[in-house]
């Protein structure tokens, strides 16, 4: 069941969509789709950054499928230099209105996550954000299998763009990036709000 309301702000109008259950993706259908609908795709912004994505076997406690990706990112790429992979959780719906996502009903974002030892970036985007200062959680990740649950309030903005406060209602998009420098290859399972 989804039930759309509108959210007041700058910018085209919002139309704030509730996730009824709270998957983002649990990768078990075997595709790059996530739980609502929209493509994760791999992102690489800097010099010397690059990410590439797919669906393997495997996955958590018996899991069919994960999401793993794998890519570089050197000590180049500069504080805004990403390496990664995001999928949305809205569109833009025409030229005067945007659907995002509301998450006002959970706690926080949980994912299972293992690959090569280091820090990771959790990211979720909002449409009250226009100056890429998102609000990020880190986790470091190991070679094992591991749960991160991460209430809203581990989610802070960076500080490089204007401060905007957390509303859980103008969800656009959940991001997973490397923190460190070099190669790295990580696997990503079972992603939701809880």
């Amino acid at each position: 069941m989804i039930m759309a309301m509108a959210a007041a702000g700058c910018g085209p109008e919002q139309v704030s969509i509730p996730i009824i259950d709270g998957w983002v993706d649990d990768f078990e259908d075997g595709n790059l789709y996530n739980e609502i609908g929209f493509a994760w795709k791999a992102v690489s912004e800097g010099a010397g950054a690059d990410a590439a994505i797919l669906i393997e076997r495997g996955g958590i406690n018996g899991s069919r499928f994960q999401l793993t990706v794998g890519g570089e990112r050197s000590d180049t790429s500069g504080l805004k230099g990403v390496s990664g992979a995001r999928v949305p959780l809205g569109q833009a719906l025409d030229a005067g209105r945007m659907e995002v996502t509301n998450v006002t009903a959970f706690e926080g974002l949980e994912v299972r996550m293992r690959g090569t030892p280091g820090s990771c970036i959790i990211q979720l985007g909002t449409a009250a954000v226009t100056d890429f200062d998102y609000h990020n959680a880190y986790v470091e990740v190991t070679s094992d299998w591991a749960l991160f649950r991460l209430p809203f309030e581990a989610f802070q903005q960076e500080g490089f763009g204007r401060a905007r406060d957390w509303s859980g209602t103008d969800l656009t998009h959940v991001a997973v990036y490397a923190n460190h420098t070099g190669s790295y290859t990580v696997a990503v399972d079972d992603i939701r709000f809880y």
